[in-house]
């Protein structure tokens, strides 16, 4: 049996409110895939692939994102992360507002099975011109993580963490942009213990709908789990290009 924690359930009501909305909506919609493969003295093969949807009405605003790492060399797995979000917002005011968030994560290589997340806070704006937007979130999260087989961790499993957000959005022109993402999420039951992750995104356009896209994510844990007495990275990084399509 599956239990909602309150900012699960909140986000969950207003996903429902939402897709009962009357006429007047906004929906934008972008999709990333990425492949490559080798073959011959070395075998590779490696592909991404993402989304992202945001819905707006009644003064609330859905947002689900998607992300997908997957790469092998020589028949050995290096790359396997998910990473899928659901945030449902709204504003208080024309520069802040609140939100409601849960997101899943799983990273194999790094001992995480599956990693859950319920948060909510405050998005302030803090920069808001045609070219350049920066939002700053501060909040709380839940977090409840499964290990992989074999794996250990001396800090807790489940813990409640802090949340300090960033979202920072350059326009080169109305198509072409650069994005920066950034959260820091100390452990606040175990000392010392945090979370840190960030996503670049170059987005160059083809045309109207199609982009060219270049992103670079960057987890890092400073507890790491130990698999089978061997201690693994702080740090994993994850390169993509694609193409993108958004309407």
């Amino acid at each position: 049996m599956v239990r909602l924690s309150l900012p699960m359930a909140l986000a969950l009501s207003a996903c429902t409110a939402l897709a009962q909305d009357a006429p007047k909506k906004n929906l934008e919609f972008s999709g990333t895939a990425g492949f490559a493969q080798t073959s011959g003295n070395a075998s590779a093969i490696s592909t991404n692939f993402g989304n992202k949807v945001k819905y707006t009405a009644k003064g609330w605003t859905l947002n689900e994102d998607l992300a997908f790492f997957y790469g092998e060399a020589n028949d050995d797995v290096n790359a396997n992360f998910w990473n899928g979000g659901l945030r449902a917002e709204r504003a208080l005011h024309p520069r802040l507002g609140v939100f409601v968030a849960t997101r899943f994560d799983r990273n194999v290589l790094q001992g995480i099975a599956s990693r859950f997340e319920e948060g909510f806070g405050l998005d302030a704006k803090v920069i808001a011109t045609k070219r350049d937007q920066l939002n700053m979130q501060f909040g709380g999260s839940l977090f409840q993580q499964r290990l992989t087989p074999g794996s250990t961790v001396s800090a807790r499993r489940n813990f409640p963490a802090a949340r300090l957000g960033l979202d920072y959005k350059h326009l080169f022109t109305d198509l072409a942009y650069l994005q920066q993402t950034g959260e820091y999420l100390p452990n606040l039951a175990e000392s010392g213990t945090y979370l840190v992750n960030t996503e670049t995104s170059l987005v160059a356009p083809l045309s109207k709908r199609l982009a060219v896209k270049l992103g670079y994510v960057i987890r890092y844990n400073s507890a790491p789990p130990v698999r089978n007495d061997v201690p693994l990275k702080t740090t994993d990084t994850f390169f993509s290009s694609g193409i993108t399509f958004s309407y």
